[in-house]
């Protein structure tokens, strides 16, 4: 089974396009709305995958592998690579 962590704001119109791409995919997702937390999701991310400079969501984690954010989800799903990461 897929564990998918999207890091999200409530008004992101990239959050939404990627949860969108993600349910379109019949894939289920963790969602964490950083709007009040920001700096902790920075620091968690900065900690466990090294990912220095991150200042914009959605940041999206697939199977414990940092994909980024929604251009970088898109780019994954139009190349297929998506299907390497998933289970």
């Amino acid at each position: 089974m897929n564990h998918i962590t999207i890091y999200t704001s409530e008004m992101c119109p990239y959050c939404i396009k990627a949860k969108k791409l993600l349910k379109m995919l019949n894939l289920n997702f963790e969602e964490i709305n950083v709007d009040n937390n920001f700096d902790e999701m920075y620091e968690k991310l900065n900690e466990k995958y090294n990912q220095k400079g991150i200042s914009t969501v959605p940041q999206i984690i697939i199977n414990d592998h940092y994909i980024g954010g929604y251009d970088d989800l898109e780019h994954l799903y139009k190349t297929k690579k998506i299907n390497e990461i998933l289970k």
